[in-house]
């Protein structure tokens, strides 16, 4: 019976050494740290990870203890370059892994060659593509033929399995699918003569195209989709370019967004700030703090106060000048030479010249979709509440809200209110009402290819760790005085490569808020207040700010496909605005307030620039009041 057990006791010990496993990274940049972690370790155990070269030199040594559960944690920081294997030796097994480490700013190189191709070539599709295949070479340390079948087999692959990302494509083709069943039907025809009677300029154009984007201030991606869908035919007639819109479309998506106080982005920014105080011992209340934190929003209020400031003085500047005085003069609205994303007057798509529309088949879908995302995200916020238990408020609603779903419900909901509306009026047959809706969806093919790879690309960063290398070279140890400035440049810079606002938010806030609390330790309770939101401010209006600027961003994506618009066109002609925004928001409003500039003054100061900078570089545009 003792040898049974003995035995038995052998055996177990052996199934352990076999469950037990560790996990690396695919990659590790030197001089950055990076997390390796075990499971199924006997309780208690001590882990001993050994990383020795292809040398047989011992490069590290690092010591890890299991809990309870037999599962541990462990951050590692390596100087050497070069494959290394990872040794690990628990007292009762062993076993080996490999790791690479690269040198740490060749994790920047795959979103920069990104961008730089796009601009160069103008195909963003092969830029993207061409990102990817970097980072893949650089991941795998394959040969480059391997490299680009894990643009196909991992990467668009994992990007297009992602729940919330197929959420997106579902969101992005259903309203696709309504919009080619609307435009079909004369819809948009309709839209634009009731529009008309009010709308007598180019001017009026962009004015109604702002003032709608302040209004649908729910959400950035329903925001691109009504502004998009309702102006286009308005802004073709009146030949306000494709650019200028997207421009439009963009500069009231996110950075709205991110200023509203009822919407999808602000139950994730306070669940964000939420964590970050509770982890750094921070007393405030979260929602308290996202209030103070919106006059030092610099960015995004003086993206809208730019806009503001272009359709009030008639000028532009740079390529936006160029673009809008060729569809001024000419009619062109598109370059010659441009490859919208989703092209909106195939022959699938136009009316026949005998059916004028109705309004109300056009605008009852779209307020359909609107309304059924919020009705989603408070459907979705009430049980979400519920099941957190937490007392029921506008916060815990909008705290728990699933904005992917409610969108989807919204578009699917669009989908159906075109059908019977189209169906009510006559205008198309049943099996012209299903062509056109499949035409709509076929229209934004090549934008949910894009949107797949600048997921793509997002992952080859996450995998080189971009954002930590950023943090790290960036962040450093400053001065109070300067971290809201610096703060701001390291969230742009994270979101413009990775290409999301959220992804930098959930990066950065975690780091950036326990860093204000411990730089400004000794000092007293108001002013280590002021530089606590001024520090989370920059976390949220310099990740809106690359995200603005940044090719590969999906919300620029989506402002380019519903203002059918060349995507390499909207970003060139958006940056040079984007950037007067910014380098205004950053010197009158972060290193001003940081240095002790009421925020009050900063805001009306940074305003004034703004306006004086497009009276003084800015060109009168040529005005259009339509056929005489």
């Amino acid at each position: 019976m003792k040898a049974l057990l003995s035995a038995l006791y052998l055996w177990l010990c052996f199934v352990v050494a076999c469950a037990a496993e560790i996990t690396l990274p695919s990659v590790a940049l030197s001089g950055v740290p990076f997390t390796v972690s075990g499971k199924d370790f006997s309780p208690n155990a001590t882990v001993q990870l050994r990383f020795v070269g292809s040398d047989g030199r011992e490069v590290a040594v690092v010591d890890a203890r299991a809990d309870a559960k037999g599962n541990w944690e462990r951050s590692v920081r390596l100087e050497s370059l070069g494959a290394l294997r990872c040794i690990w030796q628990p007292s009762e097994a062993s076993g080996e892994s490999r790791l690479r480490v690269i040198p740490a700013w060749w994790s920047l190189l795959p979103p920069l060659v990104a961008i730089g191709l796009a601009l160069l070539l103008r195909q963003v599709v092969l830029a993207l593509a061409g990102g990817i295949w970097l980072g893949a070479w650089m991941i795998t340390g394959a040969d480059p033929f391997t490299a680009l079948l894990r643009i196909v087999d991992t990467y668009l692959l994992n990007a297009y399995a992602d729940r919330s990302h197929l959420q997106i494509i579902g969101f992005t083709m259903l309203l696709g699918g309504m919009l080619g069943v609307i435009t079909r039907a004369g819809g948009l025809k309709a839209i634009v003569r009731a529009l008309s009677r009010r709308v007598r300029s180019d001017f009026g154009v962009q004015l109604s195209a702002y003032l709608m984007g302040l209004v649908i201030f729910i959400d950035d991606y329903a925001n691109t989709l009504f502004v998009g869908a309702t102006m286009r035919p308005l802004a073709d007639k009146f030949r306000v370019s494709r650019e200028k819109l997207a421009y439009l479309i963009d500069s009231t998506a996110a950075p709205v967004a991110n200023l509203a106080l009822i919407g999808t982005w602000i139950g994730f920014e306070i669940s964000l700030i939420a964590d970050s105080f509770k982890a750094a011992n921070i007393a405030l209340e979260p929602y308290w703090a996202f209030l103070l934190s919106l006059p030092y929003r610099f960015y995004p209020i003086f993206a809208l106060v730019l806009v503001a400031w272009i359709i009030l003085l008639r000028r532009d500047f740079g390529a936006m000048y160029r673009a809008e005085v060729r569809a001024r003069t000419t009619g062109k609205v598109l370059a010659d030479d441009a490859s919208p994303l989703a092209n909106y007057e195939s022959a699938e798509l136009l009316p026949p010249d005998h059916l004028h529309g109705s309004l109300w088949s056009a605008l009852l879908p779209i307020l359909v979709a609107l309304g059924g995302a919020l009705g989603g995200l408070f459907y979705t916020g009430y049980y979400g509440a519920l099941d957190a238990g937490e007392p029921m408020s506008l916060r815990a609603l909008l705290s728990n809200a699933d904005s992917y779903v409610s969108l989807t419900w919204g578009a699917f909901l669009g989908c159906l209110a075109a059908f019977l509306c189209v169906g009510a009026t006559r205008a198309l047959r049943l099996n012209e009402l299903f062509e056109a809706w499949v035409a709509g969806i076929r229209a934004m093919v090549l934008a949910v290819v894009i949107l797949g790879l600048a997921w793509s690309i997002g992952a080859i960063c996450e995998e080189l760790h971009t954002a930590q290398f950023l943090v790290q070279a960036l962040q450093g140890a400053v001065s109070p005085a300067w971290l809201p400035a610096l703060t701001t440049l390291t969230a742009a810079a994270i979101s413009f490569a990775i290409g999301s606002s959220w992804g930098t938010m959930s990066i950065l806030m975690p780091l950036a808020i326990p860093l204000a609390h411990s730089l400004t330790a000794g000092m007293d309770a108001p002013t280590q207040q002021f530089y606590l939101i001024a520090t989370l401010s920059s976390v949220l209006a310099g990740a809106t700010f690359g995200d603005h600027c940044s090719p590969i961003s999906d919300t620029t994506v989506l402002s380019s496909i519903f203002a059918g618009s060349d995507h390499i066109d909207h970003v060139r002609t958006q940056m040079p605005y984007a950037l007067v925004a910014g380098v205004v928001a950053w010197l009158i409003g972060d290193v001003a307030t940081g240095f002790g500039l009421p925020v009050w003054i900063a805001l009306v100061l940074g305003a004034i620039t703004l306006g004086v900078i497009v009276r003084v570089v800015g060109k009168p545009t040529p005005a259009y009041y339509g056929e005489s």
